[in-house]
């Protein structure tokens, strides 16, 4: 007899604090306020993470009714909420301290939202971005597990795990989203249900009657925002799963618990990395390309951090002003100066608030080298 698969779905919810407000209003409008209100009155189950970047605009937006329909599917059983950091940093980039506030700082804001809804056990970070060093910072802080891609996993064995998640240092649990599967939903034309079979057969042409999973993570603006015909795949999805019988629509939590787990490494990555990406070891290549202007972006966050360090009342400035996107807009397929301008400029910002002649210096050096290059790069286009 076929053993139930597991069909996990993570929702990932974020928007840059610099976000138009007009922007904003159309994202809630096409996908937020519709889906919020899907995974309350459905009887899906999934995932969902939430920067506080975001919540802190929907509630001045006065989008509440959205952050009520989160909280009444959680505690419904629909949704398992899952931490991340407040405003969406490339973790493993940043030091171990201002990786851990950025983690804290986001539980400490959504519960203050959701009040004992919000209870994550696992964490989602931004980007899917993993290194091994952060292990001992998700560990210390009580985190049981997290997620990251599969690309480098299979490009090394072969074939990511599907009956077993991997244990790292200090007893923390991985489990790998699939590369594959979330990208055929985000940039293919598969329905809900179409697609809850489909991976439900690939279980079964690879394991048998055996029990397996594999998990779909993707941004949650995908769902109505990005693709507009896409507003009812999540509970088509679901409805596949309850009707079918042999698969089971999955958190992560729920994969995490129903599976055994080995010890074993998981290589540095993110979700938006390649195979010839892995074999440079580029594990961010859209966030820390090697290339002049993402070093010189890492070389003003690390100085604001070091400069903002001695001033704890710009500590909250710095924290909002590291989001991943503005070294996003100045990547290989996500070329925008003028959006990264906004986030380089944050940063600049909050150094001159410090006073340090010496540290504001360096950091208009760096600002003007990074747009220095990106002028040189548009104008070589």
């Amino acid at each position: 007899m076929l053993k139930v698969k597991r069909l996990g779905v993570l929702l990932h919810w974020y928007q840059p604090p610099w976000q138009y407000p007009e922007v904003l209003d159309r994202i809630v409008d096409e996908c937020y306020r519709p889906l919020s209100r899907a995974l309350e009155e459905h009887p899906v189950r999934c995932s969902v993470d939430l920067c506080w970047s975001l919540v802190d605009q929907l509630v001045a937006r006065g989008h509440d009714d959205v952050l009520t329909h989160l909280s009444a599917a959680a505690r419904a059983g629909h949704v398992e909420f899952v931490e991340t950091a407040a405003y969406h940093p490339i973790l493993p980039l940043l030091p171990p301290g201002v990786a851990a506030r950025q983690l804290r700082l986001n539980q400490e804001r959504n519960r203050t939202v959701f009040g004992r809804a919000y209870q994550p056990r696992g964490v989602f970070p931004p980007e899917l971005a993993w290194s091994p060093a952060l292990a001992p910072v998700l560990h210390r802080l009580g985190y049981r597990w997290t997620i990251t891609d599969d690309v480098a996993v299979a490009l090394r064995d072969g074939e990511p795990p599907a009956g077993h998640t991997t244990m790292v240092e200090g007893g923390l649990r991985i489990v790998l989203r699939s590369n594959r599967w979330s990208n055929a939903v985000a940039f293919g034309t598969l329905d809900g249900a179409c697609t809850a079979q489909a991976m439900t057969e690939d279980l079964e042409s690879r394991l048998g009657g055996h029990p397996g999973y594999l998990l779909l993570a993707m941004d949650a603006e995908t769902f109505g925002h990005h693709r507009r015909d896409y507003i009812s795949f999540v509970t088509g999805f679901a409805g596949w799963c309850k009707s079918a019988g042999h698969a089971a629509m999955s958190s992560v939590g729920d994969i995490v618990e129903g599976f055994p787990s080995l010890p074993g490494e998981i290589p540095a990555t993110s979700w938006s990395v390649l195979p010839d990406d892995v074999r440079a070891g580029i594990p961010y290549p859209l966030w820390d390309d090697g290339g002049a202007l993402h070093r010189a972006g890492w070389e003003l966050v690390h100085l604001a951090a070091e400069t903002t360090a001695a001033h704890p009342g710009l500590q909250a400035e710095f924290d909002r002003a590291i989001s991943s996107c503005a070294f996003w807009w100045l990547s290989r397929s996500n070329w925008e100066p003028e959006l990264a301008r906004r986030g380089f400029s944050m940063l600049v910002d909050v150094v001159q608030r410090t006073g340090d002649s010496g540290a504001v210096e360096h950091a208009l050096t760096l600002y003007d080298r990074i747009f220095a290059h990106a002028g040189a790069r548009g104008l070589a286009s």
